[in-house]
């Protein structure tokens, strides 16, 4: 009989989970326990993503002992500074688990193990010592033992995984070129939506990320060219922005005869679709047969000539985007020839790339205010845990502070997780781990009869249950059965901590209300409220009157810029969250609608932002100051009323408001360019013309958002449930 690999990995996971429980029962070490949350939570798939979660782990449970040490060595009897330590703590290890992605499971383990030392021994602290020194060794030998097993046992390797993933996101990555090409000329392109594709896209780096520090903790060949791999990624990253960007502004473009405002453009394309054919081969193994050739995208001066000014604003903007995306497929090429061993063109050093945008530099640190709230939030359940604690002592005693916390840290770290859900998983969990515990437990008098049961309940959980599920499965087991050298069995105490499990849960979830509402519906209002906040303030600092901004006006453009940015990506990952069932009038097509149209204004706010004001080019901004004011204040109104009400107004009245500023700015301008004559230098036109694609780009996003929000049944999400 053939086993799956599902099958496989349970075996793996089980017989390391019993394996460290009998080594250190015959050692006679502190707490087993310790070694058997080592295994539970490292297994995973791959040998090479189990070795890094357990470096990790290995990694965080050092600074973690320290800080419990220090914490216990600074406020050994007074509960309120202690309180007030651990909680510093908490939020200092929470917020750099948020913020920082690639080592968020260190700081998850830094602020757990904290808690767990602090309370090793409630009676003395002369044992804390030893308890960090047991958790530290019982952690490394929990490691090692399972890592040996996912070596000599089934091994599942990840050597490979990274040039299949690459291979994977170039041909993504060429897939939305066809489509934004095709779409710009008219032509069908591939069956998969702009969107669809970029969503792909997005999944394909971060699981990039995942491949590349996995295979690096097993091959020493993937982790010295790992700079290039990261480079590889960074370009990547920006070629996709750059892309969105582009195609972001064919709208603007549907007026405009492209073939013939660009004579070079199918010369332009067919380098650039030959590039990413290249880049294809190359990541496959093959030699390079291709060398990317110089090519130009001028400007044919008689059909651009007949263009509006805004639609020549739109042309200008155009080209400046696919200039970008002609040096960054040229860059990636070049850095896939690098990795597979044959020497790039230029061997100068090349900084990673990742986005296309200047933000203004700020001596002040500008944190993510979702960050700080998920933070403050971790902080806030431990101390009101340790306040339950000590003034009521409900069932559960110590855990309210240290438990609490602990899965805190989890729901920060995955802000669209609610806690409610798994209340019945936790009380049926325990439930069987509890007559586990008073029927079968008593009855074994050898570790063979212990191991039996030990590696028979973790299979049965590392099969049947995946992601959560499993870890809270993992959760009953370890907590309910509580196994020692010296087992005492207490029936009451073991009750009492089910019971615990399941107020406990309960809490977290009243807690969670600290983070907004748990209902992801309100969440995505109350985003869209700060996303068009953010997009008022900014309109208000990009007027044409040069303005002397402060530090701490620096810091608050630099502030909302990342919000700006952060944002649709968030909006994203709400929307995907909330119950179709429920809302059966929004769908996802149209959900996702209005996220794409969200982040299609980012990208043409932040093209007008690049462009600078309009007063670079005197002659022709003097004259029309007073109009682009006029248009200023009107978008700057609409964004107003959008972050107090993301309902936009019907798109037909917006449009025709809107069309009307422009059809009289645009005959403002052309009287303007007419009278200025020689007076105005070609790259003063450019600079002016580029302004101009700003402020038509923004009019067109704003009007797409429009249209996609009047789709959406807004009263519906804003109605109370109580379910």
């Amino acid at each position: 009989m053939v086993l799956s690999r599902k099958a496989k990995e349970a075996i793996k996971t089980g017989l390391a989970f019993a394996m460290v429980f009998g080594i250190a029962m015959q050692l006679g070490w502190m707490n087993p326990y310790w070694a058997g949350w080592a295994v539970a939570v490292i297994a995973l798939p791959t040998a090479g993503a189990s070795i890094r979660k357990g470096m990790y782990r290995i990694v965080g449970t050092i600074p973690g002992c320290l800080a419990a040490l220090a914490i216990q060595a600074l406020a050994p009897q007074d509960r309120w500074t202690f309180m007030l330590l651990t909680c510093g703590w908490i939020f200092l290890t929470s917020y750099l688990m948020v913020s920082r992605q690639k080592d968020s499971y260190l700081w998850v383990m830094a602020g757990y193990v904290c808690l767990l030392i602090l309370l090793s021994d409630l009676d003395s602290s002369a044992n804390m010592f030893e308890s960090a020194v047991f958790r530290t060794v019982e952690t490394v030998m929990g490691v090692v033992v399972y890592t040996l097993i996912a070596v000599f046992l089934w091994p599942q390797t990840n050597l490979g995984a990274i040039k299949k993933s690459s291979a994977e996101l170039a041909a993504t990555l060429n897939d939305i070129w066809r489509t934004a090409r095709d779409t710009l000329l008219g032509q069908q392109g591939p069956a998969a939506s702009f969107q669809e594709l970029q969503g792909k896209a997005i999944q394909q780096l971060a699981q990039f990320v995942s491949v590349l520090q996995a295979e690096g903790s097993e091959s020493y060949e993937v982790r010295e060219v790992s700079h290039l791999w990261e480079r590889f990624h960074g370009l990547s990253t920006a070629l996709l922005e750059s892309v969105g960007r582009w195609q972001s502004g064919f709208t603007e473009l549907e007026r405009v005869d492209v073939r013939a405002v660009f004579p070079n453009l199918p010369a332009f394309f067919a380098e650039l679709d030959s590039r990413l054919a290249a880049l294809s081969h190359v990541l496959a193994g093959q030699p390079p047969t291709y060398l990317p050739r110089p090519v130009s995208l001028a400007l044919d001066p008689t059909a651009s000539g007949r263009l509006t000014p805004f639609d020549r604003a739109a042309v200008e903007i155009a080209r400046k985007e696919m200039e970008r995306l002609e040096v960054l497929i040229a860059e990636l090429l070049e850095c896939a020839c690098e990795l597979q061993g044959h020497p790039a063109v230029n061997g100068e050093a090349k900084p990673v790339l990742t986005s296309s945008v200047r933000e203004r530099a700020t001596w002040i640190p500008v944190p993510d205010w979702d960050h700080l709230r998920s933070a403050a939030f971790v902080s806030a359940t431990t101390g009101v845990g340790f306040l339950i604690w000590i003034f009521l002592d409900p069932p559960g005693h110590s855990a309210w502070f240290q438990f609490s916390g602990t899965i805190a840290l989890l729901i920060a770290l995955v802000p669209t997780l609610r806690s409610s859900p798994f209340i019945g998983l936790v009380a049926v969990s325990s439930a069987i781990c509890l007559a586990i515990y008073v029927f079968i437990m008593p009855q074994l008098s050898s570790f063979l009869g212990l191991g039996s049961l030990l590696f028979s309940t973790m299979f049965l959980v590392c099969y049947f249950l995946s992601g959560m599920a499993r870890f809270f499965g993992s959760m009953a087991i370890l907590n309910i059965l509580q196994i020692q050298n010296h087992q005492v069995y207490s029936f009451a105490a073991m009750a009492n901590f089910s019971i615990f499990l399941v107020l406990g849960f309960t809490f977290l979830f009243v807690m969670s209300y600290l983070l907004g509402s748990p209902r992801p519906e309100k969440v995505v209002l109350h985003l869209l409220d700060r996303f068009f906040s953010s997009a008022e303030f900014l309109m208000s600092r990009s007027k044409p009157e040069p303005m002397r901004a402060t530090g701490l006006e620096q810091w608050r453009i630099v502030f909302h810029q990342r919000q700006l940015r952060s944002l649709p990506a968030k909006l994203g990952a709400w929307t995907k969250a909330i119950d179709r069932r429920r809302f059966p009038d929004n769908t996802p097509e149209q959900m996702q609608a209005m996220v794409t149209s969200v982040q299609a204004l980012v990208y043409r706010m932040e093209q007008f932002m690049e462009t600078g004001p309009v007063y670079r080019s005197k002659p022709l901004s003097s004259e029309l100051r007073e109009d682009v004011k006029t248009w200023h204040a009107g978008i700057e109104n609409i964004f107003g009323r959008w972050s107090r009400n993301p309902e936009a107004e019907p798109v037909g009245e917006l449009r025709q408001r809107l069309d009307t500023g422009l059809i009289r700015l645009e005959e403002r301008i052309e009287a303007v360019v007419n009278r200025a004559g020689a007076e105005v230098s070609r790259q003063e036109g450019e600079n002016f013309f580029q302004v101009l694609g700003g402020y038509r780009g923004v009019s067109e996003a704003a009007l797409a958002y429009a249209g996609a929000a009047q789709a959406i049944n807004w009263s519906h999400w804003r109605e109370e449930r109580f379910s």
